[in-house]
């Protein structure tokens, strides 16, 4: 076996050996107004030393006829504080989740954040843990109305003006009626 076969070996037995807990992405079927995800085995690494950090990503399509979600996201509570979830953060395609409150259980949210109708999003969830953990959030979906353009406005209100110009401009006709 020649140096650099070694030396490929060597360097992904030792990534395999010092990875974060990171797995590929799951696909979350959402179909209505709300979904949830979650990962109740958020575990460390065997041989690692605790706390590991771990990633999460969840994919998802907006569901049709929604453009606007709400989300909200919480550990779970363990009786062993070794085994906490502290969130590093927590993102939905790209924009971060406010805190709400830290420690023993977390909590993050973020409210009316505008999608895509049908588009594709990603939501990352990232942190540290003892071992043994899990975590779960929710996904709320409404409509937000739509408002008129500017130039939807203007085109309304210039038809508008017609309408009482030309009724204004118009001359009164006065009937006459003949009998023979």
């Amino acid at each position: 076996m020649s140096i650099w076969k070694k030396a490929a070996v060597g360097a992904a037995v030792a990534s395999a050996m010092f990875a974060t807990s990171a797995q590929a992405a799951q696909f979350l079927t959402i179909t209505g107004p709300s979904g949830t995800f979650g990962d109740d085995s958020v575990t460390c690494a065997i041989g690692s030393t605790a706390p590991c950090s771990f990633t999460r990503s969840f994919e998802f399509i907006t569901p049709a006829g929604f453009n606007l979600t709400s989300v909200d996201i919480s550990s779970i509570a363990t009786t062993n504080p070794l085994t906490n979830i502290d969130f590093s953060s927590v993102t939905l395609n790209g924009i971060n989740f406010n805190t709400v409150a830290t420690g023993t259980q977390e909590f993050r949210n973020l409210l009316n954040q505008s999608l895509v109708a049908g588009g594709n999003n990603v939501l990352n969830v990232t942190g540290t843990s003892g071992g043994n953990a899990a975590f779960s959030g929710n996904l709320s979906f409404s409509q937000m109305a739509a408002v008129p353009e500017p130039t939807t406005w203007m085109l309304m209100l210039m038809g508008m003006a017609g309408i009482g110009f030309s009724m204004r401009r118009k001359k009164d006709t006065t009937l006459r009626v003949r009998f023979a």
